[in-house]
């Protein structure tokens, strides 16, 4: 019997202190992704500043990236350009997967 694949997958978007669960629609983008992680990362912003995860306030604050478990190191899932118009299942993002947040500096 085949199982039906969820329209929506939910992401687990990691800090170095912090992690959020963002439900995301197959169907949108990566800028949507991460226009949804900056939208839950201000939620709650006293307690996100206590737990010291720095205060983003655009897209372009930060960087989303995986890991690669062969070779235990990050790669960026690139969101600029065209690449912001990529499809959650066209970027081979699967449920529950766990996603890194790499903060750019103020400067």
């Amino acid at each position: 019997m085949l199982q039906a694949v969820p329209d929506v997958q939910q992401a687990l978007v990691k800090t170095h202190r912090l992690t959020i669960v963002v439900a995301t629609p197959l169907a949108s983008t990566l800028g949507q992704l991460k226009e949804n992680i900056v939208s839950a990362l201000n939620q709650f912003e006293d307690e996100e500043n206590a737990a010291g995860v720095p205060k983003v306030s655009d897209v372009g604050d930060f960087e989303v990236c995986r890991l690669n478990v062969s070779t235990n190191k990050y790669i960026i899932i690139s969101t600029s350009g065209a690449n912001a118009k990529t499809t959650i299942k066209d970027a081979g993002l699967k449920g529950w997967e766990k996603l890194f947040l790499r903060f750019k500096d103020e400067e």
